[in-house]
């Protein structure tokens, strides 16, 4: 993996003595699951279904990819009978406008209130999202709705996939980092059961569809003097050279078509000591430093090759595995979801390892810190 040189020197001086006069926090996470909740046997009911006119092999085969996906329960904005009923392009651009809108700003405000912190008093807003397009972005009806200041710096993040999870926590922190004080929210919105291919049963569309799940997260930073629930050290990006095939989506006259190469869990897996080196070799720092592992799943057979690495330093992916059972990859909100629960948790003091995956091929990665070490 190549190191990006300007996120890491960021990074480090995050973690130097300006960050100790004005540190950056982490004050409020919450997420948002869509109302429409789909348990295992309705879904693969409905796949089935959906697949009843193609040859009996490649119906046993989906049906072992769905039941090996590792998803146990999934949730969507739109009813199953809609998820796997064919709409155009148009119908599901306005689906997601409507829904982005609605359960985005619904989760920024009850976020904001959780904090503490009223909205004309955030600096920065960035949103995230790759399974819809709108212009005005969502952030520019969340600032107007919910009465942000006309000179709040927004950024709306579209094409950075699931990784974008971790980018944007790592984008307010940069714009936050010089500032003596300041507030910044990050909202993720990912909506990929509104962009099922019903004519496409490739196998990466098959993967995609067993796989994915609705959900948005929310969290709040701070940069000043008082404390979070966790704060954040540094922050880094790696990109994987010659992947850019690997992983993306192409959008087509009926919308949003998955790239999903095979080999993608393997260079996860051979890149990844390589990776999370970059981030903490510079905090005199290794894997066996870390207490916690906030890593975006993607999915089980991505797991499986991150498991047998962390197990050496006394590390799990078992956090991850329960918020891929009970949510499916919700792309960026991933990650949100599952710091969330990690900090419900109670957790044990210590250094926190945030990693989310996406297009390009890279990690994008954040040295958090949760209680007091003694």
């Amino acid at each position: 993996m190549c190191v990006n040189d300007a996120g890491a020197g960021s990074g480090t001086r995050e973690s130097g003595s300006t960050n100790v006069q004005s540190p950056l926090s982490v004050v409020a996470v919450r997420s948002l699951l869509p109302e429409n909740r789909f348990e295992f046997d309705a879904v693969e009911a409905a796949f089935m279904d959906w697949l009843k006119d193609r040859p009996e092999l490649e119906q046993a085969k989906a049906k072992r990819i769905l039941k090996n996906s590792g998803v146990q329960t999934r949730r969507s904005c739109i009813t199953l009978d809609e998820v796997f009923t064919p709409c155009s392009l148009t119908e599901s651009s306005a689906r997601y406008r409507h829904h982005a809108k609605r359960l985005g700003i619904a989760l920024l405000d009850d976020t904001l209130q959780q904090a503490g912190i009223k909205p004309k008093d955030v600096d920065v807003l960035v949103t995230t999202s790759c399974t819809g397009y709108m212009i005005p972005s969502v952030d520019a009806y969340m600032a107007e709705r919910l009465g942000f200041r006309p000179d709040v710096l927004r950024l709306p993040v579209t094409e950075m996939g699931c990784a974008a999870g971790a980018s944007a926590m790592m984008y307010a922190s940069e714009m936050l980092r010089g500032r003596s004080e300041g507030i910044g929210a990050i909202v993720n919105i990912e909506l990929p059961t509104n962009t099922m291919q019903h004519h496409d049963f490739s196998m990466d569309n098959i993967v995609s569809s067993a796989l994915f799940s609705d959900g948005l997260g929310c969290a709040i930073l701070r940069k000043g003097a008082r404390p979070g629930v966790a704060s954040i050290r540094s922050w880094i990006t790696h990109q994987v050279p010659e992947t850019l095939e690997l992983l993306g989506y192409n959008l087509t006259s009926g919308g949003f078509l998955m790239n999903l190469h095979p080999t993608l869990p393997d260079v996860i897996g051979q890149n990844f000591e390589t990776a999370t080196d970059a981030l903490l070799k510079p905090e005199g720092l290794t894997l066996r430093d870390i207490r916690h592992f906030v890593i975006h799943p993607g999915g089980v057979k991505i797991l499986d090759r991150i498991e047998p690495i962390l197990a050496k330093y006394g590390g799990s992916t078992k956090l991850s595995r329960e918020t891929m059972r009970d949510c499916g990859n919700m792309s960026s909100a991933t990650v949100m979801v599952i710091l969330e629960r990690l900090l419900k948790s109670n957790p044990e003091p210590g250094k926190v390892l945030m990693m989310s995956f996406g297009p390009g091929f890279g990690a994008h990665m954040l040295l958090l810190e949760v209680g007091k070490e003694g």
